[in-house]
């Protein structure tokens, strides 16, 4: 009865050509050694060439929202119990899974690299047991990999429903799958959407991302134990 967590169309990406020529760009790529094609996109650094994207800027350049989220809930006593899987998806259609027994470092520079290792190794670390992998996949064949017996979403757009209530209805099947954004704004795609059984706003208020992710995985834990406790007694 483990969830699966998927923070989806994350905002993960390397610089995109039409950008890498830019001085904020080749500044940074100068400062950390590499081929800015190498480089993931970062807001906090790409700012000024990512004007260049036009509106569809506004939805990339974020790889902090998945580390905070990830820190949350790698650290969490339901992963530490063996009962959370965890995956990002990008909007590029990259497929990162991440171990549960995977540390990640707190520093989001750091978490950053280490995605850019990750993009060029497929693998991280390269040798040993693998705690990041990257391959190329959609949310669709993600989850026709997973075999998810209920697809729910967290999104402003869905019905309004207690997180409790939520985790309970995930944590009434085998095997959950739960969407959570891994975007700063807007709302998941039609064709994500497409791939959703139920979906639910928790708050009347947007929620971050992580902050949502912290709700998540401790009311599903809640749920779970509440449903074990019967049989202890």
């Amino acid at each position: 009865m483990a969830l699966v967590l998927v923070l989806a169309e994350s905002a993960i990406e390397t610089v995109p050509n039409e950008i890498a020529g830019h001085p904020a760009v080749l500044n940074w790529a100068h400062r950390k050694r590499k081929d800015p094609h190498r480089l993931i996109l970062d807001q906090n650094y790409h700012f000024a060439a990512m004007q260049k994207l036009g509106r569809a800027g506004l939805h990339r350049g974020r790889p902090d929202i998945a580390h905070f989220c990830l820190l949350l809930a790698l650290g969490s006593p339901l992963n530490m119990g063996g009962d959370l899987q965890c995956y990002i998806h990008t909007l590029q259609d990259r497929i990162i899974k991440v171990d549960s027994k995977a540390r990640l470092p707190r520093n989001t520079d750091r978490w950053v690299s280490l995605l850019e290792q990750l993009y060029q190794e497929k693998v991280v670390p390269p040798t040993g047991p693998a705690l990041l992998t990257l391959t190329q996949g959609t949310i669709a064949s993600l989850l026709d990999e997973l075999k998810a017996d209920l697809v729910v979403a967290l999104t402003t757009e869905g019905e309004a429903r207690p997180m409790e209530d939520v985790a309970a209805r995930l944590a009434a099947h085998k095997r959950p799958v739960l969407l959570i954004g891994g975007f700063a704004d807007g709302h998941f795609s039609k064709r994500t959407m497409e791939r959703v059984n139920e979906s639910y706003r928790i708050e009347r208020r947007k929620l971050e991302a992580w902050t949502v992710t912290a709700r998540a995985v401790y009311d599903y834990e809640r749920a779970t134990r509440a449903q074990r406790q019967p049989a202890q007694n």
